[in-house]
């Protein structure tokens, strides 16, 4: 989990599960040239893919750019923006898609199947988001879901509800209460690290950036509109949801305890010797978020067609 980010004193929402691909029922293997969202274990195998053409079935992102050079495809509808490791701007369950020079992609809302070359590399886009790999040279074409599958119909129920994004925010939050030393943030006086006490007015003030995870039943709020929709399909969420509810009280409750040091672990931002912390249990932080939202992150991507 990357955890060093500059972070404006604005509110911002950064929706982000991690990239994800492979098609056959095992998930070792990559079948043919078809990659799928819901197998995200192995981007070696992918790799062997490198050059070739492949296809994918999505849907288009409202916020690809509207002179149509490229899209962002996503595994799911009604999802706008892209899915992005939580405060980053790394692409996760979210391809970077690029049409043929001189050729664009005109917008739809439904169901597509995008043929192109995979290929790999380090890429930043004109948004600022950043992949390991994209599929240029693309087209493709629309997909008939006239015949939608129960499942899938079920989730368009769960997704009218917004939780999604809702759980997305949490991650932001949780992220946060675990790793606010990284953070730099503009003073009035210049860009520095988070103190402490910075760390605690971003949390416990009225309308600061990250009060609304602090506020009473805000998880319990999340699991109550997930169960109103199912009590029995979603359970893997509400898991998912309380565990992130476990590491986040954890998490606030050293931030309170003072259970952070002094160090220069975070120097490469400045390297002039500013004060800088690390929480005592950051390693224990590290290891259960990526663990949560990993898990998070391939069932989201199980939610395809």
């Amino acid at each position: 989990m990357k955890k060093t980010i500059s972070l404006i004193l604005v509110s911002c929402l950064i929706l982000f599960a991690f990239a994800s691909c492979g098609n056959n029922n095992s998930g070792d293997e990559i079948v043919g040239n078809t990659l799928s969202f819901s197998q995200a274990n192995s981007i070696e195998q992918m790799k062997k893919l490198d050059g070739q053409q492949v296809n994918i079935i999505g849907y288009m992102s409202t916020l690809s750019p509207i002179n149509g050079s490229f899209m962002y495809l996503m595994n799911l509808p009604y999802q706008s923006c892209p899915f992005c490791v939580p405060n980053t701007t790394q692409l996760s369950n979210t391809m970077a898609v690029y049409a043929k020079n001189g050729d664009s992609f005109e917008f739809t809302d439904r169901a597509i199947k995008v043929t192109g070359t995979l290929e790999f590399g380090n890429y930043t886009d004109e948004y600022g988001y950043e992949y390991g790999y994209r599929i240029t040279d693309a087209t493709y074409t629309e997909v008939d879901t006239s015949e939608m599958s129960d499942k899938m119909k079920l989730w368009q129920q769960l997704a009218s509800t917004d939780v999604i994004s809702d759980v997305y925010n949490m991650y932001e939050y949780v992220n946060f209460l675990c790793f606010w030393p990284t953070y730099t943030v503009e003073f009035e006086s210049g860009k520095d690290y988070l103190y402490p006490s910075d760390a605690l007015r971003f949390i416990e003030t009225e309308g600061a950036q990250y009060n609304y995870g602090y506020k009473e039943g805000y998880f319990d709020s999340m699991i109550k509109t997930i169960e109103e929709v199912s009590t029995s399909d979603f359970s893997t969420l509400v898991e998912n949801i309380k565990k992130a509810k476990s590491l986040a009280e954890r998490a606030y409750a050293d931030l309170k305890a003072e259970e952070y040091t002094i160090t220069a672990e975070y120097g490469s931002s400045f390297n002039d010797g500013r004060s800088q912390y690390k929480m005592n249990n950051a390693d224990e932080f590290d290891k259960e978020m990526t663990a949560i939202y990993r898990e998070f992150a391939q069932w989201l991507a199980e939610w395809e067609i």
